[in-house]
Formats: structure tokens, sequence, C-alpha cells
């Protein structure tokens, strides 16, 4: 398109953008130039084309070039020498700048949403102003592998991070006794879809060996992490998972600390504690005499040839509170993540995981998640220092029984009653749910794609004279109770949230009541319908007849 171009000013330049390997600039004239560097070191441009499109942005993303256009259209095109040949990639209103990283392409828009582009699905929100930790009215964006910048109307300069205590783990115990072996695995997220699990279990027993009805995966259900499973009838932030966040951070994290359990594997005794602690309440049932399972049940890893002690420890009690100001838009674990800290100053104790117990419909009663935290050390200490805990002795045996429900879905026609009763509630978000519910339910008809069933996952580790049984679901408080009442005098520990978290698990009380846990909630999970009244009696009469 012609020699190399000397730019002596400035001002011919109204756009430019870069990528490891030169600079694309775009003038007041719409002429696209390259730069490239003289033997004197100096930059010197040639000329690439005229641009047809009415320009707003440039960037470079993946080898292409990318340009926004001021109907809100982007263009790529692949670079290299030659003519550039712009394809159109996908439409976003409202951009007022662009920017991209080694992965992905970003869009600030006029709302001061940070929006990253999605493939075929669209822009997924990824930021936004929430006039706390974002108040700024930020007009120029930049994002490298270093990390996010933006520039305000006044010239101000920002670099963006996130906004968190930097609690979030995973952790592992791996325990061996003869040729068995079984892994208890916790993570600080939300909660996870089954096939994430079940693709996890399946790795695990590729890399480690260990088979998939042998490891247990633990949700804390800390309500301040990243999404990690899909919520399709939420809005469209939070309605599928961060896929590089889930993958490469998650579980990841979730194999490098099987990887490391499993290197450090050495001999030790077990021991069992089991006690109270009063953190929580039933938060929706009505009456009085509400069932809440105060259960702190502690297991301490005693190693032969080490000062310090493992310890995994269990309550059943929402990380919920407090999610107002600026907590509510931090990254943390919430009182989980703070007792495991705490924890590790006693001088017995080498590191701490948490388990979460059937809290599914029980909050705290302290609005200070690090009061609840304190209560839930100090009796974790007195279980620790009474010196009374019960030796774990005996061979490994491992189950995952499934329970299933026939999903009985709603007919079509009620389906449509619902979605029009709903639908131009805009502002309203129990309306919007009902609607996008709606139309996920229209959509699992139309491509005869309906679930059948809603299997309830039971996990059972017999480990030596110690049970452990793990329920799928937002296991809510009276299942713990009623697990351990199959076996009373034993050691007996019920845990929540294990290997699926696709709804809440209510009982009777709760779907008669009709309150969250018993109906709304499934609506927001994307359910086709609640379960029956007799879900309680079913799933304690299946796990009493196994007997596992």
């Amino acid at each position: 398109e012609g020699g190399p171009k000397a730019l002596k000013q400035a001002e011919c330049i109204s756009q430019i953008t870069g990528s490891n390997n030169s600079l694309l600039a775009l003038t007041a004239d719409n002429e696209l130039l390259e730069a490239i560097r003289s033997r004197q070191d100096e930059l010197h441009w040639r000329r690439r084309g005229m641009l047809e499109q009415t320009p707003k942005a440039l960037s470079h993303w993946k080898d292409h070039w990318v340009l926004l256009d001021a109907a809100g259209m982007f263009w790529t095109a692949k670079e290299g020498g030659g003519r550039l040949m712009w394809d159109t990639l996908m439409k976003c209103d409202d951009v007022i700048d662009v920017m991209a990283d080694r992965e992905n392409l970003y869009v600030l828009t006029a709302k001061q949403e940070i929006l990253r582009y999605d493939g075929p699905d669209g822009w997924l929100r990824v930021a936004i102003r929430n006039g706390i930790t974002y108040d700024q009215d930020m007009q120029l964006v930049m994002a490298s592998g270093e990390g996010f910048w933006a520039m305000d109307r006044a010239g101000v300069l920002y670099k963006g991070q996130h906004n968190s205590t930097r609690q979030l783990a995973v952790n592992a115990l791996l325990i061996k006794k003869g040729k068995d072996r079984v892994a208890i695995l916790g993570a600080d997220v939300c909660g996870f879809d089954a096939s994430f699990v079940d693709a996890l279990k399946q790795d695990i027993q590729r890399i480690f060996g260990i088979a998939p009805n042998a490891v247990m995966v633990n949700a804390s259900h800390t309500h301040y992490a990243p999404v990690t499973q899909y919520w399709h009838t939420w809005g469209p932030h939070c309605q599928k998972p961060d896929s590089t966040y889930l993958y490469t951070v998650v579980k990841s994290g979730i194999l490098d600390a099987m990887r490391q359990a499993t290197e450090t594997l050495q001999p030790a005794n077990l021991y069992v504690g089991k006690s109270e602690v009063d953190i929580g309440h039933n938060r929706n049932l009505p009456g009085t005499d509400l069932p809440y399972d105060k259960a702190l049940d502690v297991i301490r890893v005693d190693y032969e040839n080490l000062d310090k002690d493992d310890i995994i420890f269990l309550a059943g009690c929402h990380p919920v509170f407090q999610n107002a100001g600026r907590e509510g838009v931090t990254i943390s674990p919430n009182y989980p993540g703070v007792a495991r800290e705490m924890l590790l100053h006693h001088s017995k104790v080498r590191s701490a995981m948490f388990l979460q117990g059937c809290g599914g419909d029980i909050n705290p009663v302290d609005a200070d998640h690090r009061v609840t935290a304190k209560k839930v050390v100090s009796a974790v200490t007195d279980v620790l220092d009474r010196s009374q805990m019960q030796p774990i002795q005996g061979g490994i045996t491992f189950y995952l029984d499934t329970v299933k429900f026939d999903s009985r879905p709603w007919p079509e026609d009620k389906i449509r009653e619902f979605r029009t009763a709903n639908e131009g509630k805009e502002g309203d978000v129990g309306a919007e749910k009902n609607v996008r519910w709606a139309d996920l339910m229209l959509q699992y008809i139309e491509n005869d794609e309906m679930p059948a069933t809603m299997p309830v996952f039971v996990q059972t580790l017999n480990i030596g004279n110690w049970k452990l049984v793990g329920i799928s679901r937002e296991t809510t408080t009276e299942y713990g109770l009623g697990v351990k009442a199959l076996w009373p005098g034993k050691l007996v520990t019920v845990a929540g949230y294990c290997n699926d978290v696709s709804s809440y698990l209510p009982t009777s009380r709760h779907i008669k009541a009709g309150v969250y846990e018993g109906y709304d909630s499934f609506f927001w999970y994307g359910q086709p319908n609640i379960f029956p009244e007799n879900v309680y009696e079913t799933i304690i009469e299946s796990i009493k007849l196994k007997n596992r």
C-alpha cells in the first residue's frame, strides 16, 4: 500500500493499539498505519489501507486486530502482511472503549460495566460500578498479562484488582489403610454442578488411582466466592461460571491439593471428637422449637513423626453474613476461612480444613462473621484440649448411592401462564427470575431435554469406626439429625453440600410452609419442580435400608 511514512505530529493519530510485534494506528482521516522500526531504532509507519467503518476504538486480541465502529459492531482482521480483511464479530451497544489480554476481549460500557466476550453466547458482565469499590467514571481501559488499568475523565490512571481477603482455599485429606484410600476435599466455593465434580473425580482416578466413589468433594458454601456453577435463572452476570477461574484456579487447586496430600502421606493416628456450637438458627420455618443441629465434629490427624496435627472441623451454618457494604463485595471464605486461620495459632495445629454440615436452612445468629468464627474456634479448641477424642480404628469402605425423584415437570400451558403473569416487570428481581425459569423450561420442552429425575447423592465413607456421610444439594438441618439417629451411639458425621449443589434439600415442613427452601429456591436453581413432601422420609429410609 506504499512505503514507510514518518509521522512528525502526534495529532495525526486518533487511535492506536499494539501487539507483541507491531503497532496499529488510525489517523483522523480513517487511514490505517502500521509501525515498523528503522535501523536507527526509530518508528516509521506504512499505510495498511482505509477504513470504510466509522471507528470508535481499536484493540488487539489473539493475533487479530479488533475494531469497534460507531454503530457498536465489532470487526476483526488477521494480523500480518498484506491488506487487512475485516470480518464482523458481534455487536455490543453503548461501548466506550475496548481492551484485551492474551485470552479475553473486554469492553467498557456507558453504564460503567466491564463485559467479557463469551463467544456465541454474547457478553458476560465481569464488573460494574457499585459505588463502593468501583466509584469512578472511567473512559479508557487497558488490559495486559499484568492486570487491568483505566483512566477517568480527569485523566487519573487506576489499576484494577479484586477486592479480596485472599483467604479462599482448597484442602485435601488422603487416608490410606492397607490398599484402600479415600480422599476428603473441601473447597471455598458456593457450589458446583455434578458434571464438574464427576469430571474432577475421573481426573483424580486417572492421576492418583483413587476410585470416584472414594472421593468426597464438599463446598463450604461461602456466598462471597466467584461463580462456579450454572445458575440459568439468575441475572446474566451470575448465570455461568468463568471457565478460566473454574478450571485453572478451582480445579487445578484441588488437583494440586490432592498431589500434595499424596506426596506427603505418612503414618498417623486418627481421632474424632464430637461437641456442639451454637452459632445459628433456623431462618425461615414458622413456629417455635425449630430444628437446628448444633453439632461440631473434629477430626485430628496425629502424625507419628510430626509435632503438629492436621484437623478437620465441621459445622452446619450458612457463611452468608454480613452481605452489606464493602464486605458484601469482598471475595472471602467468610467465617470458615477466619476460623481456619485462627486455628493455626493453636500450638498443635499444622493445618485446618472446614467441612460444611447440613446448614441449608441455618443462618448465623451474629451479623459479624468474625464473631461466628471465634465461637467455632473456641469449640474446636475445647475438643482438642480436653484430650477426650476417640481413636479411629479399622478398615475403609466407601459407597456412593443415588436416591432418584421424578422431576414432575409442569405442563407447558401452566409454564406459559406463569411466564405471562411475571413478564413486563422490569426491576422486579423475583419476576425476572420467574420469566427466565419459564424460558428455560420451555427450552427443555422444545429440545426434548427436560430432566426426568432430580437425583440426591448419598456418599458414605467408613473409616474404621467413624462414618462420614455426605449428602448432595443444600442439605437442611434435619437431615443431619435424622442420619445420625440411624446409628445411635456411633461416631457419625454428616456433611451437606457434597458432590453436587443443584438445589435445596428441604423437608415436608419447608414444602408445606412454602418457605424459600421448599419452594422459591427451586426456581432460582432452575429445577423442573420442587421435591415431593416425603423427600426427607424417602432419603432417610433409603439410607436406613442400605445400611452402609
